[in-house]
């Protein structure tokens, strides 16, 4: 062979043999890097379980709390002998039992890992079902809504959701929805608010976000407790300011109201009460949120007494697991333990 031959041969191996190394080590970085994200998976898949199955403990210990203790008109109250009355008489009794309120305030519980439970009672919550045309301007307003936009979207929700086909003014009914669909029934869950035409357009999403924990929309919730109210929905419910609603807040701390008239007084807002509600009383609707020191991860639900009911005294729904805005992880640092456990219900 020729020297010229045996040279070019050489010189040919050499970047084929580069060539054949670059494969190689590209397929090994890939093969690193999908290895990386299973794991990452894996962890979150096993971090996820591990929260699930710790907040369903947490959730079965709240429902054995809720259908087995007496409510009063805030709280409920592990222990208390349950009295003929009971429900009208927690306002103003003396007690010095241990009492779980039910204005969403969290509570450190231990199930396998350090947790959080808040328990709030639906009549304590902004129910867009209960608004008046202003009431509900003043929810858009919050919203970052205009005086239009808000009569527009009264219209449109009170459309959406009664059972008839007729469109009131400002409103929209099926053929103005196209091909979606609109199920002229109450919302299925707070979040299908934006289902409601021009919803989205008309308001600041990020503000939507953050006032969204305190939203119901629920006809069948007959009352309104002020005793549980949240400020978000004192401000919009009566027409208060924040200030108003937060010397509200500090004055029920002390002693819980026992009517409007009390309300107003302490906030120094114009309260005006309809006769035919009741102000001052659980819903027997308890909104739970469940949260860890350990993780991202959130189960909130809601539990229903029905005691009248003798094959479901209670029931769960509208239960979901989602993960915490930025990640973040429950703060159990300041949150005073729950002062009940189920044994010793169990022991009586």
């Amino acid at each position: 062979m020729a020297p010229s031959d045996r040279s070019m041969r050489a010189g040919f191996a050499l970047p084929a043999v580069l060539a054949v190394t670059g494969v190689v080590t590209l397929i090994f970085l890939v093969a690193i890097t999908a290895l990386t994200s299973l794991n990452a998976e894996t962890a979150a898949a096993r971090s996820r379980v591990r929260f699930l199955q710790n907040a369903l403990t947490v959730e079965a210990g709240a429902v054995y709390l809720a259908t087995t203790e007496p409510l009063d008109t805030r709280s409920i109250r592990p222990g208390r002998t349950r009295l003929l009355g009971d429900r009208d008489s927690g306002a103003t009794t003396p007690d010095s039992s241990p009492e779980v309120r039910l204005d969403g305030r969290p509570y450190a519980v231990t199930a396998g890992a350090p947790m959080t439970l808040r328990l709030q009672d639906e009549a304590g919550l902004l129910n867009l079902a209960k608004l008046d045309a202003n009431g509900f301007t003043r929810f858009i307003t919050k919203l970052g809504g205009n005086g239009q936009t808000a009569r527009e979207l009264f219209s449109r929700y009170r459309d959406y959701t009664d059972s008839d086909e007729l469109r009131q003014q400002n409103g929209a009914e099926a053929p103005d929805y196209g091909a979606a669909f609109i199920p002229n029934r109450p919302l299925a869950r707070p979040g299908e608010w934006l289902s409601i035409l021009g919803a989205r357009d008309g308001i600041d999403a990020r503000r939507w976000r953050a006032l969204r924990p305190t939203v119901i929309s629920e006809s069948a919730v007959g009352t309104i407790n002020i005793n549980t109210l949240t400020s978000e929905a004192l401000q919009v419910t009566f027409d208060m300011t924040e200030s108003q609603a937060e010397a509200a807040i500090r004055a029920r701390e002390a002693i819980p109201f026992i009517g409007v008239e009390e309300l107003a007084a302490a906030s120094g807002a114009p309260v005006v009460g309809d006769g035919d509600m009741i102000y001052t009383f659980p819903s027997g609707r308890l909104v739970y949120v469940i949260r860890d020191a350990t993780s991202a991860w959130v189960y909130r639900g809601r539990i229903s007494l029905t005691p009248a009911d003798l094959e479901r005294p209670f029931w769960i729904d509208q239960t979901e697991l989602f993960e915490a805005a930025g990640r973040t992880t429950s703060d159990t640092t300041d949150a005073p333990e729950l002062p009940y456990s189920a044994r010793r219900q169990t022991s009586r």
